[in-house]
């Protein structure tokens, strides 16, 4: 069969032709018009975070309140699959795959070095005190670490565990709309609503993944200028957005074992690889004490930074700028990742998955901003160098660099492994991304890679439309308000899992005094649920 027969046969085609009309439809809006694009842009932003920032807070707080639920207690133990089988990949394989999946969008590297320093000049107004004290450098590592702590994954895995619960326990297809089944049951998912929801969750998907793809560039076209004076002007940048878009073709045409994975090594090594320079030849003792005030912090103030909303334009404006941009940005990123999660989770447990979601991931992210926004923050402060003034001539994407520069000895050196991270992660994106957007409309774990390359166009073109219609603050209100129908689906998918968890292992019930809390087994007569189709083989739940 040819790869187009191949395509016609697995793509479900409505879904399909209506996302990319849209997407089309939005990219041929900002390049005509964008200066209206720009300004309607910003007064969307503006509405939102005055009148539902605090929809985004709650649900990303609930999300990480849901998700530990499911790693503590019962619900944990259900495995996603048959009794015997085993997982795809080894335990450091997962974590892998997991963590580039989840960060590699979310740009890392690009805000490891900058987003400490800027909340030490600029004090968050969560904080009471002044900006730009030394008591404040804690605080500051402690904000950023916030934004790319436990909050993001706890997103993720809201639609990882609803997918990969409904994808290997109850027969249905890895799409977003799998998280209506416990209201509308999986037999009810190929209807008109299920549709609409998947094709706009790809909108979604492609609209955040460009940001982070224009973002990439950006630190790319940055780190140029700033180490070798090699300026690259709009056409530069757009010929390095196809040029990754060539590359990642490649990565596309080798396979998830030999694409994805080869890709994900490579970026946990360059991670790992300069996060362990920035200790060795930084101030290590300042640095682990540092790193431990900001995440004690952490853990002590996590609910109140998690619902803290600050009254008054500045304080909206300050939330706008980081919180209430990372929220809708991760929220943007959970249906790709949920997915791409649920595709390497066959054979394990709810447990695991949670767990390497959640602390797989933090163990890496914590170490990072601490090596390299702490270092810039003692720099800083010790005034060995002045990376706030990077900062405010060249902007955050070369702050990176000029750390290295001060920092590390091979500056050279260090910087093009910075660059070659850079590319590595924007390649791991749009592998993880196509795979995902293409098994929502593909009928099945493999699907086409014509499928693959029409999502990874439409996202470089998208990309370079946002960097022609104004950079950074576009991308910013871009993201503000594609990641509301996302925050909405969330809240849904929460209510509908402990709807169907509940059925599947009472417990709340069972604490209430409702019932004895007994597992659900094969001849137990099966609830009057709207599920009507059980898994496979309609397993209890297994023990990790």
């Amino acid at each position: 069969m040819s790869a187009i027969e191949s395509f016609k046969r697995e793509t479900d085609l409505p879904v399909f032709a209506l996302a990319v009309a849209a997407l089309l439809g939005l990219i041929v809006a900002i390049v005509g018009w964008p200066d209206a694009a720009a300004a309607k842009l910003a007064t969307a932003n503006e509405l939102i975070v005055a009148n539902l920032g605090w929809l985004y807070l709650w649900v990303v707080f609930l999300s990480f309140v849901f998700v530990v639920y499911i790693m503590i207690g019962p619900w944990g133990k259900l495995k996603l699959g048959d009794p015997d089988d085993e997982p795809e990949f080894s335990f450091w394989q997962y974590i892998v795959l997991t963590f580039t999946a989840g960060l590699s969008s979310g740009g890392l590297e690009f805000w490891g070095p900058a987003e400490p320093l800027v909340h030490y000049d600029t004090r968050p107004p969560y904080f009471s005190g002044e900006a730009g004290t030394w008591a404040g450098m804690a605080d500051a590592l402690q904000y950023a670490i916030f934004h790319y702590g436990l909050s993001a994954w706890a997103t993720y895995l809201v639609f990882a565990v609803a997918i990969s619960y409904y994808v290997y326990r109850k027969g249905a297809d890895f799409r977003p709309a799998v998280v209506l089944a416990p209201f509308v049951g999986v037999d009810n998912l190929d209807g008109w609503l299920a549709k609409v929801v998947d094709a706009l969750m790809i909108i979604v998907i492609v609209s955040g993944i460009t940001v982070s793809f224009g973002l990439g560039i950006s630190q790319f076209a940055s780190g140029l200028g700033f180490k070798w004076g090699v300026a690259l002007g709009d056409g530069g940048k757009i010929g390095l957005a196809l040029l990754v878009g060539v590359l990642f073709l490649l990565s596309v045409l080798a396979g998830i074992q030999k694409g994805i994975q080869r890709f994900a090594d490579l970026n946990v090594v360059l991670l790992i690889g300069l996060m362990v320079a920035t200790f060795a030849f930084g101030p290590l003792s300042s640095l682990v004490d540092l790193g431990t005030q900001a995440v004690t912090g952490y853990a002590t103030d996590f609910v109140g930074m998690s619902l803290f909303f600050a009254p008054g334009a500045e304080g909206a404006n300050w939330l706008s700028n980081w919180t209430l941009f990372f929220w809708p940005w991760w929220l943007t990123f959970a249906p790709m990742v949920g997915i791409f999660m649920a595709r390497i989770s066959k054979g394990r447990t709810l447990r695991q998955l949670v767990a390497a979601g959640l602390f797989g991931s933090f163990g890496l992210t914590v170490p990072w901003y601490v090596g390299t926004g702490g270092s810039a923050l003692l720099l800083q402060t010790s005034g060995a160098a002045d990376l706030l003034g990077v900062y405010n001539s060249a902007g955050l994407e070369a702050v990176g660099f000029a750390l290295f520069e001060e920092l590390l000895p091979f500056a050279g050196l260090f910087s093009g492994v910075l660059l070659l991270l850079v590319v590595s992660f924007l390649i791991t994106t749009m592998d993880s991304s196509t795979l995902s957007l293409a098994m929502i409309v593909a009928d099945g774990e493999s699907p086409s890679w014509i499928t693959r390359v029409v999502w990874g166009v439409l996202m470089v073109l998208l990309t370079i439309a946002l960097m022609l219609a104004g950079g950074m603050s576009v991308m910013q209100s871009f993201t503000i308000l594609v990641g509301l129908p996302t925050a909405i689906l969330c809240a849904v998918a929460m209510v509908g899992m402990v709807l169907e968890l509940e059925r599947e292992v009472p417990v709340l019930g069972a604490a209430l005094g409702g019932d004895d809390g007994g597992e659900r087994t094969d001849d137990t007569p099966e609830s009057t649920s709207s599920v009507s189709v059980q898994g496979s083989t309609g397993q209890p739940a297994d023990s990790d």
